[in-house]
């Protein structure tokens, strides 16, 4: 898929933008899997995927949704909820376990009791939350925030370093981009960040060119219209293929960069990303991106449908 930044860009005016999350404006860019931005990406394009059905049960199910502050939210949509399970760290209801899952990069193939301890991991609670939330009989507030966990854990799951264990998924990496291509803060400075900031934030905004809590619409429908034609086979699969689907992009894609390897520890220096790199991670970003919104859209129309 070309660049979707790139393809439009002539195409879409600065005064075209879609507000993602009116309820959540303000939000600061901090490393969470996709960042603000991504994650509402995601949840809007699941938004527009929904059936009559499902979208109904969505705003039933936020009819009563509080902030953290426990006030009346006004969150009706996926778009505005999808990053509430960052936006509660620290709180009782953070489960900070739920948002990756560990799989061994090196050592071989361990058995998921060792990277996903008692369950506590992104794809079983997908699971366990679905559960939850196609049970009628249970309370709407504990399907509320199953629905909440659910639309969050689903992106988390399609960023490749919440799918591995290595250097704390890329978090004690350090790396910078450099070049007119990246606009830095400070001209003739290099902007240095981890390898999984890069992943979380950085690389949507180079991407999608957001400003602030929005991307521009023209932007946000070619990703729904790419969801649009996923494979369908590809879209239902399980949770638990997702996550191995996202490892091995984390493998091949993510840290393929030099002096990453099995046989010596990560590496101290900082590593200048390649130009041929970061084009890759943008198209990889959007493709994932836009599947996450399919598997999305198409969990919640079986788990909230007839």
């Amino acid at each position: 898929m070309q660049p979707i930044a790139r393809m439009l860009r002539s195409m879409v005016p600065p005064a075209a933008p879609l507000v993602l999350a009116l309820a959540l404006a303000g939000t600061p860019w901090c490393a969470q899997a996709w960042g603000p931005v991504g994650h509402r990406a995601v949840g809007a394009i699941a938004d527009a995927l929904l059936d009559p059905q499902a979208k109904a049960a969505v705003v039933d199910l936020l009819g009563n949704d509080r902030n953290r502050e426990g006030r009346p939210s006004g969150r009706k949509s996926l778009a505005s909820i999808a990053d509430w399970a960052d936006r509660i760290r620290g709180s009782p209801q953070d489960h900070p376990r739920w948002h990756f899952d560990n799989r061994p990069r090196c050592g071989g193939d361990r058995a998921m009791q060792s990277w996903c301890p008692q369950g506590a991991c992104a794809t079983a609670e997908i699971i366990r939350m679905r559960a939850i939330l196609r049970d009628r009989s249970r309370p709407p507030a504990e399907r509320e925030e199953a629905l909440k966990w659910i639309v969050h854990l689903v992106a988390d799951v399609h960023q490749p370093l919440h799918e591995v264990d290595y250097a704390a998924g890329g978090n004690q990496i350090r790396v910078r981009l450099r070049g007119r291509h990246f606009r830095v803060a400070r001209p003739g400075k290099h902007k240095k960040l981890s390898l999984h900031a890069f992943w979380d934030s950085r690389v949507v905004a180079l991407a999608l060119h957001p400003e602030g809590n929005w991307i521009p619409r023209a932007t946000l429908q070619q990703l729904i219209r790419s969801a649009r034609t996923e494979n369908r086979q590809r879209v239902e699969e399980p949770p638990s293929a997702w996550g191995a689907e996202s490892f091995e992009l984390a493998r091949t894609v993510a840290l393929d960069l030099p002096g990453i390897s099995c046989d010596r520890p990560p590496p101290r220096r900082t590593i200048t990303l390649p130009h041929a790199y970061v084009m890759r991670a943008e198209r990889v970003a959007e493709e994932q991106l836009a599947l996450a919104g399919a598997r999305l859209a198409a969990l919640l129309n079986t788990a909230l449908g007839r």
